[in-house]
């Protein structure tokens, strides 16, 4: 199987969608302990589900096809 090689495009987008996701699990780590239910694991959820979401969305967002 032919893989595309790691490209800069590619290592902006993976790094935005680990900076959005990881701090969306910031945010609900933080109103999760504010609610009074620290260390549930919801964060590291939201950081994984947010992550993949815009991975996606940037991914066809800016499509490199020629």
């Amino acid at each position: 199987m032919h893989r595309k090689p790691w490209t800069t495009r590619t290592a902006l987008i993976t790094t935005a969608a680990m900076t959005t996701g990881s701090a969306a699990g910031a945010a609900v780590d933080a109103a999760a302990s504010h609610l009074g239910h620290p260390g549930l694991g919801i964060g590291q959820v939201a950081t994984a589900i947010t992550a993949v979401w815009m991975l996606e969305k940037l991914n066809s967002l800016i499509d490199d096809t020629k």
